[in-house]
């Protein structure tokens, strides 16, 4: 029995296999370079606001507060698009990782196998290791409540428009955005967790390692280390050379607490 309701993650594996239909039919039947690379700004975007500053930074753990009511709302319509669950849902999962990093208690525990590996790579983990307590903060929002409980009706809006002008955009600007938003969460919950690499460059109770390519690639989430030491910074340039581009945008974004 699955003992966390709200996450709806047998929906966004669903929603995972079926994006990746759509986006082989797609290119198999409807191939354009143009459209591919529009698709990978599109899917870089999505990363950036969807996954790094929404689902992460803002909701998992709360690192800043939006300026205004809109650019929060715009941050929860991001992290719906991105078809990884709710931001109340992907929280609960991700604090819950950070409290019991790379132990039997995490949720993304990689020593169990080369199999649950590649699970954990596609986002499939043990849901029991949830406790909901610990997004009661967010439950309590109204707005992350809202999107929660209306994931689904938000979260297709979007490519249902892309459908009515062109089915084919569905492939490049939906369907291609979620996969590479798919792969760069396996990135930093499986790869940037393995052990024994020497990018590393703070210590930390976890196996967390730096990347500066994939901080490029994932908007700043490849200097994961840097976010493993300290969790609470919206921005992840601890050292000489660290780029965190989703980290600069929340500057932009962010409430001014000394105002």
């Amino acid at each position: 029995m699955k003992i966390f309701p709200l996450s709806n993650y047998d929906r966004v594996k669903l929603a995972h296999l079926v994006s990746l239909i759509i986006f082989l039919l797609t290119v198999i039947h409807a191939f354009s370079w143009t459209l591919l690379l529009s698709g990978l700004i599109v899917s870089w975007m999505f990363y950036c606001f969807g996954l790094a500053i929404s689902l992460h930074k803002y909701s998992s753990h709360r690192t800043f507060e939006p300026k205004n009511r809109f650019i929060k709302l715009f941050l929860l319509w991001a992290g719906n698009q991105v078809t990884m669950g709710s931001s109340i849902a992907f929280a609960a999962g991700h604090r819950q990782h950070h409290v019991h990093s790379d132990t039997e208690k995490d949720p993304y525990y990689l020593d169990q196998g080369i199999g649950h590996k590649i699970k954990l790579f596609f986002y499939w983990f043990p849901e029991y290791k949830i406790n909901p307590m610990v997004i009661k903060d967010l439950i309590r929002d109204k707005d992350h409540s809202f999107f929660n409980r209306h994931y689904w009706k938000i979260t297709l809006v979007y490519p249902l428009l892309l459908a009515l002008v062109d089915p084919i955009l569905v492939g490049y600007f939906y369907a291609m955005p979620v996969l590479y938003v798919l792969l760069g969460m396996g990135y930093v919950t499986v790869i940037a967790h393995l052990p024994n690499f020497s990018s590393r460059k703070q210590p930390t109770k976890d196996n967390s390692w730096n990347s500066q390519l994939f901080s490029f690639i994932l908007a700043g989430e490849g200097l994961h280390n840097n976010h493993h030491a300290r969790p609470g910074d919206s921005n992840y340039e601890h050292f000489p050379g660290d780029f965190d581009p989703s980290g600069r945008i929340i500057d932009y974004i962010k409430c001014d607490k000394s105002a």
